[in-house]
């Protein structure tokens, strides 16, 4: 079987080679501006079972949703739960999202771009206290120095760890549970110790999350609830 598959360079990356597959079934590698062609076919090589068994999985996946408008009545997660969202317009009041009562409430006069900046403003307003917690939690409890918890407008990308060990979290993950936010926490910290995705590395997980598999499922097949 030929992968075929876009290839994404990066002058940021020095050694770490990943692979994604997109929800239309697209696969992008990214690797560092220096990899040879040879090396990165040899790991879509390596790949290749676990990029059939995601396809097969995917396409026994349900139609995704459709786009969400932003509107009363749609329902949008936080902590791993699903709330109600109520659209109204008060010119009185201040604007912007208010979450009370297990249900959102977005005071906004404009079109959907506008409801989804302050929806995406609201998130990232509570992911950077509660993600920045959680590093500092495990930071403490397995001594890995972490320079910066930065939060990011990535889709799909739930977190990274940079090469000087400065950690990026998407806003969106502040919609998962709490043990799988702390999964993606653990995870990334890892990287603080081992920048790649060897059997070494998962052992370090497994350490501190052994369950981390059903999180990972948890957010595989959550995705699309997240995105607005």
């Amino acid at each position: 079987m030929t992968i075929r598959y876009s290839l994404k360079r990066s002058r940021k990356r020095k050694k770490t080679l990943s692979l994604q597959i997109g929800k239309n079934s697209e696969i992008t590698v990214y690797a560092p501006s220096f990899t040879p062609i040879a090396e990165i076919d040899r790991f879509v090589e390596q790949k290749k079972g676990w990029i059939a068994r995601t396809l097969t999985r995917q396409a026994a996946l349900p139609a995704p949703p459709a786009e969400k408008q932003i509107a009363t009545g749609e329902r949008f997660y936080y902590l791993g739960e699903s709330h109600p969202l109520e659209v109204f317009f008060e010119p009185l009041e201040n604007a912007g999202l208010v979450f009370w009562n297990n249900r959102f409430y977005l005071n906004c006069a404009g079109g959907r771009e506008d409801r989804r900046r302050h929806l995406a403003a609201w998130y990232r307003k509570k992911a950077q206290p509660y993600l920045s917690e959680r590093v500092d939690f495990y930071s403490r409890l397995l001594k890995l120095p972490v320079k910066d918890v930065r939060i990011t407008s990535a889709g799909r990308r739930w977190g990274s760890c940079s090469h000087d060990n400065r950690l990026s979290f998407s806003f969106r993950l502040i919609m998962a549970p709490p043990p799988v936010i702390d999964y993606v926490v653990v995870h990334e910290m890892m990287h603080v110790r081992q920048k790649n995705h060897s059997s070494q590395f998962w052992n370090l997980v497994i350490g501190v999350i052994p369950d981390y598999q059903a999180h990972r499922r948890w957010l595989r097949d959550h995705q699309l609830l997240f995105e607005f």
